[in-house]
């Protein structure tokens, strides 16, 4: 495994607007950045290995030192769209530009990306006030190669010679702030076209997994909340409410 180098991930980005931390080991890259103020634009946190990596409500993201993508960014986002589902578009657009070729990697509402129906990559999405400001921190984690898998756990290690860790962090980063300085329109359907669960059934389970709600998932509104035409009725549901089981 060659260690990320920060020349290279850190190609034709601007210096100036990037304060940029490359670790070896770190509890967890979000973690680090939240504790660190934001001088410049943006705040760049990539580590080899986190031994507390964080995912959405509070579960643990295995990250071993094993060739694998654990970033974080800090920034301030003043743009309405969610944060969280178009940072999981970027990065499916990110794949694809980087190899030169429709790998599609599809999304799942809210921010999962799966290639063949397995998670490959997880987003986490925190906030901290500082002072009048609300800063937002993004945290990524891409599989590269996963020593021990759950059975809904993939990886993209079979495309690494077309998806070099480095130019995939580093694609990611330029749309990332490209995004953050003149937002995305269309994204909403640009979404919806990589989501791989569109107009299909789907079980929606509230957060504490003790209701659940069936219905065909209808795709997204303008804050991403989720469409579910359910059989009396249409819902919306935010992502803070509830997860979609079944797709992995």
């Amino acid at each position: 495994m060659d260690k990320l180098t920060q020349k290279e991930v850190f190609k034709d980005l601007n210096p100036e607007k990037i304060d940029f931390y490359l670790l070896n080991k770190v509890d967890s890259t979000n973690t680090f950045a939240k504790e660190m103020s934001l001088k410049k634009d943006y705040l760049v946190v990539i580590s080899e290995e986190q031994t507390a990596g964080r995912g959405r409500q509070g579960k643990d993201w295995y990250s071993p030192n094993a060739g694998n993508i654990y970033m974080s960014i800090r920034l301030k986002n003043n743009n309405p769209a969610p944060l969280s589902l178009i940072v999981g578009l970027l990065i499916s657009e990110a794949m694809d530009s980087v190899s030169g070729r429709k790998i599609n990697a599809g999304l799942k509402w809210p921010n999962d990306l799966l290639i063949d129906n397995k998670k490959i990559c997880g987003i986490l999405i925190e906030s901290e006030i500082s002072g009048d400001n609300n800063d937002f921190i993004i945290g990524i984690g891409i599989n590269y190669s996963l020593p021990q898998k759950e059975s809904w756990w993939g990886d993209i290690g079979q495309l690494a010679d077309i998806l070099p860790r480095e130019k995939l962090i580093n694609s990611i980063l330029k749309k990332i702030t490209f995004y953050a300085e003149n937002g995305y329109q269309n994204w909403k359907f640009a979404w919806e076209k990589r989501c791989i669960h569109m107009g299909k059934e789907v079980k929606a389970i509230s957060n504490n997994e003790k209701n659940y709600e069936l219905g065909k998932f209808n795709g997204i509104n303008e804050e991403g909340k989720m469409l579910l035409q359910t059989k009396n009725e249409l819902k919306i549901i935010s992502s803070g409410e509830c997860s979609i089981k079944g797709i992995y």
